[in-house]
């Protein structure tokens, strides 16, 4: 869903969560497992802004390089999905890795 073989995510609590303007819009994927994850997009260029669970979420994992304050929240703290890492990407010092989805 990022055209990458990357993608920055923060964790952000849904109590503490808002959108500042605009009311994106939402695509839900369902894994071969038949979990979802709802995204949310920019309504007006598409642009990812987060995934959450359906229903009432607890969590929303933000993607970074839509915040304002992306330079204040900090470096990697764990690589995910690190079993599909392209071969030309080293892991990084000190950062832990999982080779799914935790």
């Amino acid at each position: 869903m990022s055209g990458s073989a990357f993608r920055t995510n923060i964790a952000a609590p849904a109590e503490t969560f808002r959108l500042l303007q605009g009311k994106p819009r939402h695509y839900v994927k369902t894994a071969d497992s038949g979990a979802q994850r709802v995204t949310g997009f920019c309504e007006h260029c598409g642009t990812q802004l987060y995934a959450t669970d359906p229903g009432t979420p607890k969590r929303y994992s933000l993607r970074v390089g839509t915040l304002a304050q992306r330079d204040q929240v900090g470096g990697p703290q764990t690589q995910i999905w690190t079993r599909r890492r392209v071969s030309w990407m080293p892991p990084l010092d000190g950062v832990d890795e999982v080779d799914g989805q935790p």
